[in-house]
């Protein structure tokens, strides 16, 4: 009678070290991972439009030039002379590229994620003055750069933080179900010796 409360305790432990060293493991190879990650920093240039010289012209047509000029950002010729400016291969840079415009606004955003903040800012603002200087041709509307990318506000890529926490939520669940896991079979065993 003694020996089943005794099993019945070693099983127990069992199951928790087992649930333990899988969730170390777990977090262990995560965050290592984690760190081995490249840190890419993001920085983005903003170019504006507005009507030139008619103020009846819509926004919806101001939006459409917005995508235009949008066109003009991802050219091969914009990304070459910015690829020159932040001293980084085209290939590199059209990777790391990221133009949108803001829906229902006359918005040009132009991100760029690169491994030093400062290309990633150089590159951002090189290709925020070829459409800055294209839209200068334009008749119908201005461009004009009302936010300039800065190497000291870069974003940085991947959010270290938000995978760490991650990483603990997965170790967390592995030992959650190995020790769920480990209380079956403890269980099952159990139920086999009591039968006759």
């Amino acid at each position: 009678m003694r020996r089943k409360p005794v099993r019945s305790a070693a099983s127990r432990r069992r199951g928790l070290l087992a649930a333990l060293l899988a969730g170390l493991l777990v977090l262990g190879a995560g965050l290592v991972i984690i760190e081995e990650l490249p840190t890419r920093y993001s920085t983005t240039s903003t170019v504006s439009f507005a009507p030139r010289s008619q103020p009846t012209i819509s926004a919806d047509v101001i939006e459409l030039a917005a995508n235009k000029y949008a066109v003009v950002a991802g050219s091969t010729a914009s990304v070459a002379s910015a690829a020159a400016a932040a001293d980084v291969t085209r290939e590199a840079l059209r990777d790391a590229l990221s133009i949108s415009v803001d829906p229902q606004t006359a918005n040009l955003n132009i991100a760029v994620a690169l491994g030093d903040s400062r290309e990633s800012a150089t590159a951002a603002n090189a290709i925020a003055d070829v459409v800055d200087r294209a839209a200068a041709r334009d008749t119908l509307i201005a461009g004009d750069i009302t936010a300039r990318a800065d190497p000291a506000a870069a974003q940085t890529e991947p959010s270290r933080a938000l995978l760490r926490v991650i990483a603990v939520a997965a170790a967390l669940l592995v030992a959650g179900w190995v020790s769920f896991a480990a209380r079956q079979i403890s269980r099952r065993q159990r139920q086999s010796d009591e039968s006759p």
